[in-house]
Parts: C-alpha cells; structure tokens; sequence
C-alpha cells in the first residue's frame, strides 16, 4: 500500500515503501555488516604493521615504538600516482563518459559515484572469502596500496556492467549487482590466474570482456527490449555528449596507468606495459576517427568518438606485458579503432534489434575488444619460437613453475576466455533474475534511462514524460503542460 510519505513517479503513480526507501533499507544494514566484516576479513599489511614494536623497559613495562620510515624528494611514489590515475578513471572517466543520455545525466554520473564507493569497501571483503575458499583455510586481505589498485580493476568491471544497463535499473539493483558480480568476477580471476595461470596484466579478458558480458547478460534477464524503453529517453544533446567526451578524455590519458599499475614490481615490465599501452591507444584514437568518418560519409558520430578511440588500451591489455615489438602495439591499437567505431556504426543497431539491449555499447568497447586481446595473447604464445614469452619474468603465465609448450599455453589462453565468458554470461543472467524478485523493485519501461523518479530536480518542466498540448501565439506555435 502507498502512503503520503511514499515518493510519486512522473506519471502520478505514487511508489511502494520499498520503491521509495529501497536503498537505504539495503544500504545501512549492509554498512553496518561491513564494518563487522572488515574487522574479520581485513588486516594492515606486513610493511604497516612491521613499523610498530614492543619494546620491554627495565621496570618490566612494554611499551610500543613506531619505526619511522623516512623519504626524500628522490624515493619513488609511482604506486601511489597510479592508484590515483585508476581511480579517477572509475570515478571521473567511467561517471563523464556516462553522462551522455539527455535526461539521465545525473543518474550515469552520480549512480557511478556510488558503485565506486560501495565496491571499494565490499572487494577486499569477498576477496578474503574466495581467496580462504580456493586456499581452504582463512586468511585476510591485507590492506595497501596494491589492493586499493586492485579494488579498482574490479570496481571498473560492475562499471562496465553499468554501461549495458544504463538507466534500466534501480539504485537498490544496482547494489546488488555490486554485491554479487564483484565476488563472481575474483573467483574468475582466481581460475584464470592461478588454475589456468594465464596473465592478463590489464584486464581485456577479466575485467573488460567480463564486465560487458555480465551486464549484457543482465539487461537480457530482465527482459528489456529496445523498442520497450521510449525513444526520446535515449536522445543525447549536444552538451550531454561534450561531458561523455570529457570522461574519454580522462580515460585515454590515464588507461597506460590501468594497465601497469600492479607490475609496480618490476620496472621493466612496467615500462613495457606503459609503453604498449600508449601506443596501442594512440593507433586506436587514430583509426577510431577515420573509421567514423567513412561510416557516416565524411562526418564524425560522437559516441564512437567517445568509444572508439579507447578500444586499444582495451584490446592491448592482455598482451601489453609481453615482449612484443613496438609496431605490433601499433597495429593491434589500430585494429581496436577500426572494429570498435564500426561495431558501433553496424554491429551494436542490429543487436539492438535482435532483442541484445546494450545502452552504452559495453561490447563494442569492452566485450569484442577484450575478447580479441586475449586471443592476440594466445596467438603470440603460439607464433612464439624460443620460449621468452613462457617465464614468470616476461608474463606470460603467473606461474614461475608452469612448464607448457606454445600449443598448451595457447590452449590455456582460449579456454581463459571461455571461462570468462561462461562465469560472466551464466552469472548476469542469474543476477537478472534475481533482482527481478519483488524486494528489489525496479524501474517500469517507460520510466527508463530519466533520472526524475530517483533524483529532486527542480526544473519540471524538463521530465519528457509530462504531456504537453500546443498553444498558437499569433504565428508561433508552442507547447505548454497538459
């Protein structure tokens, strides 16, 4: 039953208690249970924690001394500065580049805004459960740098996630699709990296192809058509995909730091990766502009501007830390350019109409992107004659005992994507399900991608769902509330 304190929709329908306070309802227990949770599933590394001793005095007391741990000007900072680069990327890049839908700028910025923080609390917490389930005995996660990083690859996967059902689901889905896919997404890295111990230095298969394979997988669950959702509600403005362009932008300039940001390791492996990286994503913004520009007869569409020219950083993710010349970087970046802008173009309307609802083009960016850049890696092990690709120390297995010839270590890489997309595509679909069930409520069809049923937005007269009749004042037609 709705009551007075219940919010009303645009249509005058007033909501249920849970469609009006579903997220906080789910939020503040959850909250509270990660804190608890946090106390048991967390701990400080052993560089935190080493700093502080105890001490016995000659009275018998113990008293706790802290090692200061001095540094200059000189002393390196780069995990530090590539943590901040992945982070913006998830919170700036992904939250602009989601702004491109006329009425659900809010909503793509701001909704971003919360799976990054609520993930960023919630990984560490399902890492020390999938890690103690495959190791089969507890152990916490340690907190530092190289875990926030790596909270970022998985936050940057229910991102993706994000883009595929974009403005077709409720805050309260939205968390527990950030619940469920980041804990689904570990124990895929955990079988692609330890089981199959296959590398993937940044992401294309586990982060990039599974965050769009599992949104896709998502938005088909909940049987959301194209020609459900009103096609005034997917328009974008001239302004709305400028701020789309600024989040591009604040991706291509930091996706070398995605990528390399764990290898802090090893400096030249690092530098390699970076390296591979730029290049791969310079080709691509190349040839993302020229493929746009022939596809549409001379003339350039914003949203394969805005997603074309990225595809290297994704397509080079896999292979960028293998010891590849510098003009294979090149041509992989610009084959990314090319099939991403005319996937855009071609591919993404037609499976549109098929019934495959994809609101952002996830897979034209990151789903066929990461999947190619996978298979170059097994192609590379394949072609590769004398073994430099195998070791710990080139990465191409995370194994320092992995013992493969090319052909099994080409295997291993094509079965990788196949347990990729398997765990992705199974887990979207049933995380579509279950957020179909009545205690998370969702959003009606014609009440998709707008953001005025979840956000207090003072200009009315701006929800295109307000009936408007024409008004003739002298020879100018107008429009003015029914």
């Amino acid at each position: 039953q709705s009551s007075g304190i219940n919010a009303e929709y645009g249509n005058g329908e007033r909501a249920g208690f849970l469609e009006t306070y579903g997220l906080p309802v789910w939020t503040f227990p959850l909250t509270i249970l990660f804190v608890i949770l946090f106390a048991i599933c967390t701990d400080w590394d052993e560089n935190s924690s080493a700093t502080i001793t105890s001490v016995q005095t000659t009275a018998g007391f113990t008293v706790h001394e802290r090692t200061v741990v001095g540094t200059t000007m000189s002393t390196p900072v780069m995990t530090y500065a590539m943590y901040m680069d992945c982070t913006a990327m998830c919170v700036l890049g992904f939250g602009f580049l989601y702004v491109f839908s006329k009425y659900y700028v809010w909503g793509g910025v701001g909704l971003n805004f919360l799976i990054c923080g609520f993930c960023f609390i919630w990984v560490p917490i399902a890492k020390c459960f999938v890690h103690s389930m495959f190791d089969g005995h507890f152990h916490k996660t340690h907190m530092n740098l190289e875990t926030m990083v790596s909270n970022n690859y998985v936050t940057a996967a229910v991102l993706i996630s994000f883009g595929a059902f974009y403005g077709m689901v409720s805050p309260t889905q939205i968390i527990i699709i950030s619940i469920i896919e980041p804990f689904l997404m570990i124990v895929n890295e955990h079988l692609v990296f330890e089981e199959l111990h296959v590398q993937d230095a940044g992401g294309s298969m586990v982060t990039h192809m599974f965050g769009a394979y599992f949104g896709v997988a998502v938005v088909f669950a909940l049987g959301v058509k194209n020609k459900h959702i009103p096609e005034k509600h997917r328009i974008t403005t001239y302004w709305s995909d400028m701020g789309a362009m600024v989040g591009c932008i604040v991706l291509w300039m930091f996706w070398p730091s995605f990528n390399a940001a764990l290898l802090y390791n090893d400096v030249t492996i690092q530098q390699r990766v970076i390296t591979n990286t730029y290049l791969a994503i310079c080709a691509s913004c190349i040839t993302g502009f020229a493929t746009s520009s022939l596809a549409h007869t001379g003339k350039f569409e914003m949203i394969e501007i805005q997603n074309a020219t990225l595809a290297g950083g994704v397509i080079i993710g896999t292979i960028c830390s293998f010891l590849i010349d510098p003009w294979v970087a090149v041509l992989i970046g610009a084959i990314g350019g090319v099939l991403s802008s005319l996937g855009y173009a071609y591919l993404h309307p037609f499976l549109e109409d098929a019934g495959f609802t994809d609101s952002a083009g996830v897979q034209m960016l990151h789903g066929i992107p990461g999947m190619l850049g996978g298979l170059f890696a097994a192609l590379a092990c394949l072609a590769d004659n004398t073994n430099y690709m195998f070791s710990y120390n080139t990465q191409w297995t995370t194994s320092v005992n992995c013992d493969r010839s090319r052909g099994q270590q080409f295997g291993y890489g094509i079965g990788a994507i196949a347990v990729s997309l398997a765990i992705s595509i199974v887990g979207g679909l049933i995380t579509g399900l279950i957020i179909r069930l009545p205690w998370t409520p969702g959003v009606e069809r014609q009440d998709m991608i707008i953001d005025h049923d979840f956000w207090n937005i003072h200009d009315k007269g701006h929800d295109p769902r307000e009936r408007r009749k024409p008004v003739v004042l002298g020879n100018i037609n107008v429009e003015t509330k029914a």
